[in-house]
């Protein structure tokens, strides 16, 4: 949303502020933006108060023998399961903001527009601020299986980087089959990149590529391209040297606004696209400046799901982590063989 400045040092209105400033976040996100988000645009709890998220419950199913006193069900009774739906608590224990202060000064000769020279680098702040935290949650994952305890070593004639990439695409292939038999849905799953694995498997010719055309965002951006139902992001938020598969469903992360304190007369505070954001705005007579203050209560949490016996199809009722997996990429050059 554009916003021009105006003349007078009201600057503009508060609540067109923060919608432009919760877009310019929605479009600024890339890990933040591959996953499930919930919001309000104001918070009434306590401070480390848990956001209870219903997650679906599962269920065996029956079968029996069409002749009575055949298959599984012998004494001609229906047999009945239990509803038993859980939750999943996001501690909001997280507080993002971005505060500057600025003189009286620089509010007269140096700041034309107010949105692009102020709020746009704090939206960005408090951006950096989330996308640390989701990058937080995902090494978290469990670690690939066809790995050992998470890492990859790849052997390599030096200098042969196309040998590399396809090595990592087989990998890829390996976590894709991996999230496929621990039941993860199939549709919108993506592939996050550090930035050393997502230079090596650019070599790769059998990549994908995708469209630059579309919305013009940095998730949009961070896009490198398509491979075995993963679209493959690449960020400099995470090791760079890991890849991350997962189910936008892995992670939640939950953002709250607090409220507008009554004795703040310059304010507002949204939620719209999986955010909240407050900005409110004061003048501190002591230091002749005005305080611009951008925030936001975050948490987030990494989904653990019951999951089916893959033998059984039986329901089992301890809990782990399969919508999202990890690994390490470790590069170990082929050693020349001693001549005899």
């Amino acid at each position: 949303m554009a916003i021009s400045s105006t003349a007078d040092r009201q600057f503009i209105n508060a609540d067109k502020l923060v919608s432009a400033s919760i877009a310019n976040l929605e479009a600024a996100t890339v890990l933040a933006a591959t996953v499930q988000k919930q919001s309000a645009d104001q918070f009434d709890g306590t401070v480390g108060q848990a956001v209870a998220i219903r997650r679906p419950f599962m269920l065996d199913g029956n079968q029996e023998g069409l002749l009575p006193g055949t298959g599984e069900r012998t004494d001609g009774r229906i047999a009945v399961e239990s509803k038993k739906e859980s939750v999943l608590n996001v501690e909001l224990n997280k507080h993002v903001y971005s505060a500057i202060q600025l003189s009286d000064a620089e509010l007269s000769l140096e700041i034309e527009d107010f949105a692009t020279q102020v709020a746009l680098p704090q939206t960005d702040a408090v951006v950096n601020r989330l996308e640390r935290i989701v990058a937080g949650a995902l090494e978290q994952f469990s670690a690939a299986e066809k790995t050992t305890a998470g890492k990859l070593t790849i052997e390599h004639e030096p200098g042969n980087y196309i040998d590399i990439a396809q090595q990592i695409r087989f990998q890829i292939s390996f976590m894709a089959a991996e999230l496929t038999a621990n039941n993860v849905p199939g549709s919108g799953r993506f592939l996050v990149l550090g930035a050393n694995v997502a230079g090596l498997l650019m070599n790769d010719p059998n990549l994908t590529r995708v469209s630059e055309a579309g919305t013009d965002t940095a998730l949009r951006e961070a896009v490198i391209g398509k491979l075995y139902g993963f679209t493959l992001i690449q960020s400099n938020h995470i090791d760079p040297d890991s890849l991350y598969a997962y189910h936008p469903s892995a992670v939640q992360l939950v953002t709250r606004a607090p409220i507008v304190p009554p004795s703040v007369t310059f304010g507002a505070s949204q939620a719209q696209g999986g955010y909240a954001l407050r900005w409110i705005r004061d003048y501190m007579s002591e230091t002749a400046s005005e305080r611009s203050f951008f925030s936001a209560y975050a948490g987030v949490a990494v989904v653990d799901d019951i999951y089916r016996d893959k033998k059984t199809g039986k329901v089992q009722p301890t809990k782990k982590v399969i919508r999202g997996i990890k690994a390490k990429v470790e590069l170990k050059p082929k050693t020349a063989a001693t001549p005899k």
